[in-house]
């Protein structure tokens, strides 16, 4: 992470993100009965990930509470100077009781779903480039169906 965060006050300087950003919506399945959402806002001009976005399908409860706290962490981490491939390696394999296999292949937990879907949004990155992603010349959900068996 940058060592650069200015401080007022005492207190580091949260950088903040422009009133616009653009971004990439991803669907995943998860071992719930709904489906995650999973948005990535970046800034176009130097390709950064600075925000993270999710939600599930059902509104509020347990799962919606803890997605909204990993997004913040994960967004503050972002704007700080993290790399979203750590955030990936940290959420990568986490399980719970209800892992099982989906159509986008065997998924643990929630929070797994999360880096499942994050290391998709990279690899589709990396493939075809951010511009390509953010004018929908690349459909994420065919790419993906594509490699589940």
């Amino acid at each position: 992470m940058a060592d650069e965060t200015p401080v007022t006050d005492g207190k580091p300087k949260i950088p903040e993100t422009s009133e616009v950003l653009s971004a990439v919506r991803i669907r995943q399945a998860t071992p719930f009965k709904n489906s995650l959402h999973v948005i990535v806002a970046v800034d176009p001009k130097t390709g950064r990930e600075l925000e993270v976005f999710a939600q599930t399908g059902s509104a509020g409860g347990l799962p919606g509470s803890n997605l909204e706290a990993i997004c913040r962490m994960v967004s503050l981490y972002l704007r700080n100077g993290g790399e979203l491939k750590d955030v990936i390696e940290q959420l990568k394999g986490i399980s719970c009781h209800m892992a099982k296999h989906t159509k986008d292949g065997y998924v643990e937990s929630m929070g797994d779903a999360l880096g499942i879907a994050m290391k998709r949004y990279l690899d589709a990155k990396e493939k075809h480039g951010l511009e390509a992603l953010l004018t929908g010349e690349v459909n994420l959900e065919e790419e993906h169906e594509e490699k589940v068996p």
